[in-house]
């Protein structure tokens, strides 16, 4: 984010941070799936945390389950270890938070958080970029000021969107016009240089979805709220996951930002995928080469090196869907020389694998098989960071 949201709010107007006691919403309309996660941050008493909910429509009925909450968090600048955590629990219905305030102030700091359920074959992670324990990655915000055709007619000053939390009465508002199948994400507002007017705004809006909130497999809607708890809900015109575009038209200032499940449960983004025996899926590939049988990809967050590599490495037009240790018969530094084949999400059309060695030698691997949700790749390297792209 461009800048710490906070102090972007500060003098303006006093906004009650206390997402602790946020209700999710919970549509029970047909087809929705059982569990359904978004993780947004909130200051509380002090402390910054991140927060993970279950916006899914079942409730009590998911907390038959065995839950599992990996929390891991590593500095950028020394690739330092300050969170490991682990948790088992049933009631995954209550929300799950995580302290950042103890990650110090200087600290630039890349959190990851796994919440999965192997019952239910479930997973969801999502990772944020904490700046210090004031500054999370993870809000409302311009594309760019270019992006964005805003307007009233009159006024020419600064267009700004960002976090922030909405009173009882618009929640209230939010829920009773939330469509069938649709979930409560987040909240924002939209003003001219950080002053919250009623002034009409029309023309196109493109904001950045909350890392917390960004899945492949959703679609988004845009609820304005306008003077007089007029309602406007608008639908996403642009293809891009991280992103929300609305052509909005209203007097006001405040929005949420609802999403559905394209499907009628959740796709298994996160769950770990162990290693398939890749006989009969793989075409056009050399019979010498052994399959890796005894290899295993484990989710698992990389340093700031690695990070930077498979930024700079990614081809044009993919993006980054998850990192991995590559372990082979339960080692991580060891040669890897054969085919493995792994589980991937749905929502993408191709798929690449990033692999980095203990030297910093980079490969970027194709798919090599053309069954939906696995990918198969020819590997060659001693290391084991890796990450799954696509496009």
């Amino acid at each position: 984010m461009k800048n710490n949201i906070l102090n972007r709010l500060a003098g303006i107007i006093v906004v009650a941070m206390v997402a602790l006691f946020v209700i999710p919403m919970s549509a029970k309309a047909a087809g929705e799936p059982q569990v359904s996660f978004t993780s947004t941050w909130c200051e509380y008493k002090g402390s910054t945390f991140i927060v993970a909910r279950n916006n899914g429509s079942l409730g009590n009925q998911v907390n038959s389950f065995n839950w599992n909450i990996t929390e891991q968090a590593v500095r950028l600048d020394t690739g330092a270890v300050v969170l490991n955590y682990n948790e088992s629990r049933k009631n995954i219905t209550d929300p799950i938070y995580v302290n950042t305030s103890t990650f110090g102030e200087d600290q630039k700091v890349f959190l990851s958080i796994i919440i999965s359920c192997p019952e239910l074959n479930y997973s969801y992670t999502v990772n944020f970029t904490i700046k210090n324990d004031k500054n999370i990655g993870d809000a409302v915000d311009l594309v760019a000021p270019s992006s964005t055709v805003l307007c009233n007619g009159q006024n020419n000053g600064t267009i700004d969107a960002y976090s922030n939390e909405l009173g009882e009465l618009a929640k209230a508002t939010v829920k009773a016009f939330t469509p069938a199948g649709y979930m409560y994400a987040c909240d924002g507002a939209v003003s001219y240089n950080y002053q919250l007017d009623y002034s009409n705004k029309s023309g196109l809006l493109c904001l950045q979805l909350p890392e917390g909130v960004q899945a492949s497999n959703r679609n988004y809607k845009l609820l304005a709220i306008g003077q007089g708890g007029v309602i406007a809900l608008y639908d996403d015109l642009d293809l891009n996951p991280n992103t929300i575009t609305a052509n909005v038209n209203f007097n006001g200032f405040a929005f949420s930002i609802l999403y559905a499940e394209t499907g009628a449960a959740p796709v298994a983004v996160g769950t770990p995928a162990n290693l398939q025996n890749a006989s009969g899926s793989v075409t056009g590939v050399t019979p010498a080469l052994p399959v890796l049988t005894n290899a295993k990809f484990v989710e698992a967050p990389q340093g700031a090196q690695c990070m930077n590599t498979f930024a700079a490495f990614t081809p044009l037009g993919y993006r980054g869907i998850k990192t991995y240790n590559l372990v082979l018969n339960g080692v991580n530094y060891n040669a890897k020389n054969g085919i493995v084949t792994m589980n991937v999400p749905a929502g993408y059309t191709d798929y690449k694998l990033i692999t980095v060695d203990g030297k910093g030698t980079v490969a970027v691997l194709d798919d090599m098989d053309a069954l939906p949700g696995t990918a198969t790749f020819a590997v060659n390297f001693n290391g084991y960071a890796v990450e799954l792209i696509g496009r």
